[in-house]
């Protein structure tokens, strides 16, 4: 799961393109915040959706204590995303990139507080399925509802940060197939 989240900071920071995206006379450093920014984030889903697969393999395969002790740290990471995409949608430059770019910039910002809220959703109930006795059980019967809210709720912001990397150059064009000869 750390060494997932190192590889995409990593292919983030080693794109190239990097200088081409800042505004001739302005300092790179808003956009390389920015970027950590966005790093940040996508090592909280890769985290979140770490953990979720951890979690379905514990209800589906575990005792008991271990579904609950699985979940718990599942529900820090679901706090850990909530936290950084409400920090990111703060902090992302506003006018720091060429006009193609900050568009996208600008989207993927606009998404960061839904990221934010599937974080906090998420975080809310696995605290409330683990109050109590019957813990695991619950946990065992609302596993699909609360993996489907990630899937389904981080959609959006996979769409924008597609567009974003493409527009920054750190992922190449999306080519069209065309008919095979």
């Amino acid at each position: 799961m750390i060494l997932h989240a190192m590889l995409v900071a990593a292919a983030l920071w080693q794109q190239p393109g990097r200088a081409a995206v800042t505004l001739p006379g302005q300092q790179s450093s808003a956009f390389d915040t920015t970027r950590g920014l966005v790093a940040g984030v996508g090592q909280r889903v890769a985290g979140v959706r770490s953990a979720l697969e951890l979690f379905r393999r514990a209800v589906f395969n575990s005792p008991d204590a271990e579904v609950v002790n699985t979940a718990v740290g599942f529900r820090l990471q679901c706090q850990s995303l909530d936290s950084t995409a409400a920090v990111a949608a703060r902090k992302v430059c506003r006018t720091c990139a060429e006009r193609a770019v900050q568009s996208a910039l600008n989207d993927y910002r606009a998404v960061l507080p839904s990221v934010s809220r599937v974080g906090a959703q998420c975080a809310t109930r696995l605290a409330r399925l683990m109050q109590g006795a019957g813990a695991a059980e619950r946990l065992r019967r609302d596993v699909r509802v609360v993996g489907n809210a990630i899937v389904e709720g981080l959609v959006p912001y996979e769409r924008r940060l597609q567009v974003l990397r493409v527009a920054a150059g750190w992922a190449p064009r999306p080519t069209r197939a065309g008919p095979r000869p």
